[in-house]
This record gives C-alpha cells, sequence and structure tokens, in this order.
C-alpha cells in the first residue's frame, strides 16, 4: 500500500514543471511560519495561481480560436470560386471578423498572463523572505548554542586566554546574508 502511494506521489511530480514543483516546496516551507502569517501567504499563492491559469487557458482558448478562423478562411479560398474576386461571402466575413477579433484578444490574454506571472513572482519572492526570516532567527541561536560552552565545562575548565570570550566571538558565529543579498548581482565598477 505504501508503494502505491509513493508512486503515485512521484508520478503526480514527474508531470509538474519547474514552477510548480517551486511553489510546492516554498508551499511546504511555509508551514514552519507564523498561522496568520502563513495563511495568507498561502491565499495570495493561490489566488496568483489561479489567476495566472486562468489567463494562460484564456489565451490558448482565444489561440485555438484564431487557428479555426485561419483555417476557415483558407478553406474558404478553396472551396469558393469567386473568392479573389470584389464581393466576400458572408462565411469570409464571419471567419476574418472571429479571427481578428481572436487575434486581439489573444494579445490581451497574452499581456494579462505576463502580468499575473509577474503577481506570482512577487508572491515567490515574498514567501522566500518569509521563509528566510522565520529560519534564519533559529539558525543563528541553534549555531550559537552549539558553540557555547555548557556551565559545568566553564567550571571545570577555568579561564584561560583561549576560552575568554567565546560566547562573544564573532568568528564562531557567522553573519548570515539574506536571500537577496546572497543570490544578488553585485557591481564590477
Amino acid at each position: 500500500m505504501k508503494r502505491a502511494n509513493v508512486r503515485a506521489k512521484s508520478d503526480s511530480t514527474e508531470y509538474m514543471s519547474k514552477r510548480q514543483k517551486q511553489t510546492a516546496f516554498l508551499k511546504t516551507l511555509i508551514l514552519h511560519g507564523k498561522m496568520e502569517d502563513r495563511m495568507e501567504l498561502q491565499e495570495r499563492i493561490g489566488k496568483a495561481e489561479r489567476d495566472e491559469m486562468c489567463a494562460w487557458r484564456a489565451l490558448g482558448l482565444v489561440s485555438l480560436l484564431a487557428v479555426f478562423c485561419c483555417c476557415g478562411i483558407c478553406y474558404s479560398a478553396v472551396l469558393i470560386p469567386e473568392f479573389f474576386q470584389n464581393s466576400p461571402h458572408l462565411v469570409v466575413k464571419i471567419f476574418t471578423g472571429l479571427g481578428l477579433a481572436s487575434l486581439i484578444c489573444a494579445v490581451v490574454f497574452l499581456f494579462s498572463w505576463l502580468w499575473y506571472r509577474g503577481v506570482l513572482n512577487r508572491v515567490h519572492e515574498e514567501c522566500r523572505r518569509f521563509v528566510m526570516a522565520t529560519f534564519e532567527p533559529r539558525s543563528r541561536a541553534a549555531l550559537a548554542q552549539s558553540h557555547s560552552p555548557t556551565q559545568e565545562e566553564q567550571k571545570g575548565e577555568g579561564t584561560s586566554a583561549g576560552d575568554k570570550g567565546l560566547e562573544t566571538d564573532p568568528t564562531l558565529v557567522p553573519a548570515y546574508q539574506t536571500y537577496s543579498q546572497l543570490f544578488g548581482i553585485r557591481r564590477s565598477s
């Protein structure tokens, strides 16, 4: 039974795009944060994904309609004998009008998809900042705690020059950079 569940999960991740995998990973990481912040981010991610997919599907639909109209005009050119004469038929007018309208809609939906994609990118960046802010204090505290000696070790060893200032030594606890600083592009001049 467990193998079937693992196989079903691996099959569902096989068909996910890189972006969908990244979103799923961010949704998983968000679960470690505060409840109210987590719920807000999850809602914003869900809304941004729905809006992007809606614009993408509308773009696909009007593009399909444009292709259908183009095929209709081509068949009309072949099947209607007086197509190249001055009097266009009603079918040609319908296909031309519908094709032009679908091309205009395709351009509008393309730009709306790009807009919603940008919104989703901004929400992803906000999620990354949230995750980094959530995990950063914990990792610093855990690192500082692992390097600080216990009270029993301090009493037993006494105070020597090497042990002095072990808790406040800046070389033991490295300064972590934020996500944007870590992966930011630096100027060369």
